[in-house]
């Protein structure tokens, strides 16, 4: 079945219609409509952002975290507090040793904390700044993963790895070159941001368990510098359906982000395969290594057994849906937690 697109727009978003095949598919053949309805594919909106055809997990979570950045802010300071005294923080409050726009160095920035009266309220401020922080990385981070994504799948269906005779599209074919290169350094990234993001979960939830906090002084962040593995610390460890829970899929990230990281690669050739049937382009694909239970099957000195035909451009969108909907779920236990302790 084919499903229509409306006049410059795909899936409800305005496109610019310049691509003449905009959607890119999972199999690496792009094409003019949408194959068939609630069929998985990637396109660029009109300002130039990659789109999924079937759903908007992305836009939820960022909507989700812009509302818990709101409960974050009233369980610190209250709207009273707020309403008086956020005209009067100076900027570098905010902004110094956060982004490049504040030129304040370390230094400077320990002379303005000294100079500044001891009050309660300047150190919420500033614990609050370093709260919400965590929770914008958060943000930054999950869209990069959505927008590398989309060009791992702009470069899958529009790359030409190689440039074949007609008598040589035949069969399977593997290419490796600067774009295949480009792709596979795309894919990598998916997974080393991924797991960046289970780091970040164990942070802000830290901070949304903690009580009692003391303003009377600086308040360090108590998950600035855990990582995953601290989430043992949680009152929410190993609670269903969120990112705590190490089950495969969780296996899974790690286990390729650890793989990159030491290693080096995923496949240290890059390639990508083409299959042609009958002279034409059936597919194009991705391999990695074979897993089991989310870790990669090793014996002695061999890691890189193929045997099971993974084809990770198929797999990579059920992996992101699983991850982000575990994400909404955990940032959805921390807007309700936060909600609970809102400053009256």
């Amino acid at each position: 079945m084919q499903v229509p697109i409306g006049e410059k727009k795909i899936a409800g978003w305005p496109v610019s219609g310049d691509d003449l095949k905009p959607i890119k598919n999972l199999d690496g053949r792009p094409s003019k409509r949408i194959r068939e309805e609630g069929s998985r594919g990637y396109f660029k909106d009109a300002q130039g952002y990659w789109r999924r055809t079937d759903t908007n997990i992305d836009v939820d979570f960022d909507n989700l975290c812009a509302a818990t950045h709101g409960h974050i802010r009233r369980s610190i300071i209250s709207d009273v507090e707020f309403e008086i005294f956020h005209d009067r923080i100076p900027d570098w409050v905010h902004m110094a040793g956060v982004e490049p726009e504040s030129r304040v160095t370390k230094a400077q920035f320990e002379k303005l904390i000294a100079g500044s009266a001891s009050e309660r309220v300047l150190h919420k401020f500033i614990y609050l700044q370093d709260v919400q922080g965590l929770l914008t990385n958060v943000q930054r981070t999950s869209a990069q993963v959505s927008q590398v994504i989309g060009e791992f799948y702009g470069i899958l269906n529009d790359c030409a790895p190689y440039l074949y005779s007609i008598n040589e599209t035949v069969g399977l074919r593997s290419s490796v070159g600067a774009e295949t290169s480009l792709l596979h350094a795309h894919l990598e990234t998916i997974f080393v941001r991924m797991r960046s993001l289970l780091d970040y979960a164990v942070k802000i939830s830290l901070e949304a368990e903690r009580d009692d906090i003391d303003y009377s002084k600086i308040v360090k962040l108590k998950g600035g510098s855990r990582q995953y593995g601290d989430k043992k610390s949680l009152t929410m460890n190993e609670r269903a359906g969120t990112l705590f829970v190490k089950d495969e899929l969780i296996w899974t990230i790690c286990s390729i982000r650890d793989r990159i990281v030491h290693d080096g690669h995923l496949d240290i050739s890059a390639r990508l395969y083409e299959s042609f049937k009958r002279n034409r382009l059936v597919e194009r694909f991705v391999l990695i290594p074979d897993m089991a239970e989310g870790r990669f099957e090793v014996f002695k000195n061999r890691s890189n057994f193929y045997g099971r035909d993974h084809k990770i451009n198929h797999d990579l969108p059920r992996i992101y849906d699983d991850f982000f909907q575990r994400m909404l779920n955990t940032i959805g236990a921390l807007h309700d937690l936060y909600a609970l302790k809102r400053l009256r």
